[in-house]
């Protein structure tokens, strides 16, 4: 019988320049590191691995465009990064902005509040 699994770890983003840089670190080596961790607390997976498909920071940041490889949104670390935030209206005609960087923020509950907004303002912008 096969299984899928989907491991997802919190990881450092990839800030090259001034943080943690994917590009110098293996993806492949970490993914090891985290293989080893789960076996240690007991779970048999290396001898069940036939498809092992890894993704750093760096990797999401390439393919998708998502800022440092975060999948929730920039950092709302501080008082004011609330205000950092990209609006959901855009200065540009019929462009709007959803997802974990723009308002309200990241995470599943406020992304979906942020597509209501988006749609909300769609749907106004068709009336006009």
């Amino acid at each position: 019988m096969d299984e899928s699994w989907s491991v997802l770890i919190n990881a450092p983003r990839h800030q090259p320049r001034d943080g943690f840089n994917w590009d110098e670190k293996s993806s492949k080596e970490y993914s090891q590191h985290i293989i080893n961790l789960m076996e240690a607390k007991g779970l048999d997976i290396r001898s069940r691995v036939e498809v092992l498909e890894y993704r750093s920071p760096a990797d999401l940041e390439r393919n998708v465009n998502a800022p440092g490889g975060s999948i929730y949104g920039t950092s709302s670390n501080g008082a004011r990064s609330a205000f950092w935030r990209a609006r959901n209206r855009s200065k540009i005609k019929n462009l709007f902005l959803v997802g974990g960087s723009t308002h309200p923020g990241g995470g599943l509950p406020l992304v979906g509040i942020s597509a209501e907004i988006v749609a909300e303002a769609v749907e106004e912008n068709l009336e006009q």
